[in-house]
């Protein structure tokens, strides 16, 4: 009886509320990831782009973001950019720096409270978190410019994703992806089978001579 009654008393209704709290923002999540990658899926396969299926990959799908983006500049634009390849290495980069960011949080406070418990020497142990603190925050300053400057390329090749999908939306869309990113993977997804910013589709492979490239040039 008591364990009822403290189960729907009011830690357990605040536990209850919490626990479906996280489980509506853990559906929440995994919805918005698959709808981003199946939409990003869609349009890299539609149009020819090596390896769609790293969409579905986190870190390295923004090589296919890349890949659309430099796609359209090429085709429509007449410009060649090399997005895929800065986006790979920068968020590569930027996931190693996070690691490492982690790594070290994790080791200064470890060391902290081992050497509060172990009873370290006061200046010893200042020497120690200064050091753990001058180490998380050498990587602070390469994190932050590294995230900011991913999330400038990024933002310029959802510009050119949403242009060559929807041009009509392609402002509006792309606001609000950076206001309220919740909207991205929702975007993204519902414009997927849209091509209206990009030049009419060449014939089918089987209508094109022989050596001839077919559709949009492949990235």
């Amino acid at each position: 009886m008591d364990f009822f009654s403290d189960f729907f008393g009011m830690e357990g209704g605040i536990a209850l509320f919490y626990g479906i709290y996280l489980l509506i923002v853990w559906a929440f999540g995994i919805a918005s990831y698959v709808l981003r990658a199946l939409g990003m899926y869609t349009i890299a396969k539609r149009r020819g782009i090596h390896h769609p299926w790293m969409s579905w990959i986190p870190v390295v799908d923004l090589w296919v973001l890349g890949c659309i983006s430099d796609q359209f500049r090429y085709v429509v634009k007449g410009q060649t950019k090399n997005r895929r390849k800065w986006l790979l290495v920068l968020n590569i980069v930027l996931t190693v720096v996070y690691i490492a960011f982690f790594v070290l949080f994790g080791v200064m406070m470890v060391t902290v409270i081992s050497g509060l418990i172990s009873g370290m020497k006061e200046n010893l142990l200042v020497e120690t978190m200064m050091g753990s603190m001058l180490g998380t925050l050498a990587c602070i300053i390469p994190m932050t410019v590294l995230a900011i400057t991913v999330a400038v390329i990024r933002y310029m090749s959802m510009y050119d994703l949403y242009t060559s999908c929807s041009p009509g939306n392609n402002v509006l869309f792309l606001v609000l992806s950076i206001f309220f990113n919740v909207t991205e993977p929702f975007f993204v997804f519902f414009i997927r089978h849209k091509d209206e910013g990009m030049p009419p589709r060449r014939p089918e492979p089987e209508t094109i001579p022989r050596g001839n490239p077919a559709q949009w040039e492949n990235v």
